[in-house]
């Protein structure tokens, strides 16, 4: 059996027997989304700055970029589907109730990438997928968006699906069959880069657990059952 074979079945190993609970794994630093939105995500994977996900824009470790906007956090799967999957009415719902699954998924940092603060607002609730034409380009940013579909530029494509299919397995979340289809061929399209593979250590470190999609992109065209629904949890 070749090196990269017996990786990929030591890997698959791990996903099928790995325990899970709601909750994060023991010894990890915060699982509450504010803390981790309001410091630990900026202070651990951009202590010096970086790149917003959906149009590039360098921001340093104020949350800013050259042009003074604010960067936030932009979850990629949307919150209000979370909120369904939690059996929630509201977020704040959830978070009155002590709701463990809500509480990592909100905070789950694999799903969490810097944008400027009005554009994750106006990109709030949308669906990703392909957008006919460059005609719907938003400003001068290199992704299109029309009606409620959001198609993202092709260097940020790949870091997208590995983030959604992430979720859908993490926490057995929907997934649109014909998107999932449009995920594969973007993780094909746009394969990870050093900085992906960065941030997944450092979020492994962070927060327990990986983004085996980001480790073997392979496994994302025939991947494993969610884990949620093998491990029997709500």
């Amino acid at each position: 059996m070749s090196s990269r074979a017996f990786y990929r079945l030591s890997l698959l190993s791990l996903l099928y027997l790995a325990p899970l609970s709601p909750g994060w794994p023991q010894g990890v630093i915060s699982e509450d989304f504010d803390t981790i939105a309001e410091s630990l995500f900026w202070d651990e994977l951009h202590p010096y700055g970086g790149w917003t996900l959906f149009c590039g824009d360098r921001f340093d470790h104020d949350r800013k970029t050259a042009d003074r906007r604010t960067v936030i956090l932009m979850h990629i799967y949307p919150l209000e589907k979370m909120l369904m999957r939690a059996g929630c009415d509201s977020r704040m719902q959830c978070r009155e109730s002590g709701n463990a699954l809500f509480r990592r998924m909100e905070a789950d940092m694999h799903n969490l990438y810097p944008d400027w603060s009005d554009l994750v607002t106006r990109l709030n609730g949308m669906e990703f997928g392909e957008v006919a034409g460059e005609e719907w380009r938003y400003q001068d940013c290199d992704f299109e968006w029309r009606k409620n579909l959001v198609e993202p530029r092709p260097v940020s494509r790949g870091n997208v699906a590995r983030a959604l299919y992430y979720m859908h397995w993490r926490y057995d979340l929907p997934l649109w069959p014909p998107l999932i289809q449009t995920l594969q061929r973007w993780n094909r399209e746009d394969g990870t880069s050093e900085q992906e593979r960065f941030r997944n250590d450092r979020i492994e470190a962070l927060q327990g657990e990986r983004n085996p999609f980001i480790d073997d992109p392979l496994l994302l065209d025939n991947p494993p059952p969610a884990r949620m629904r093998k491990s029997g949890l709500p």
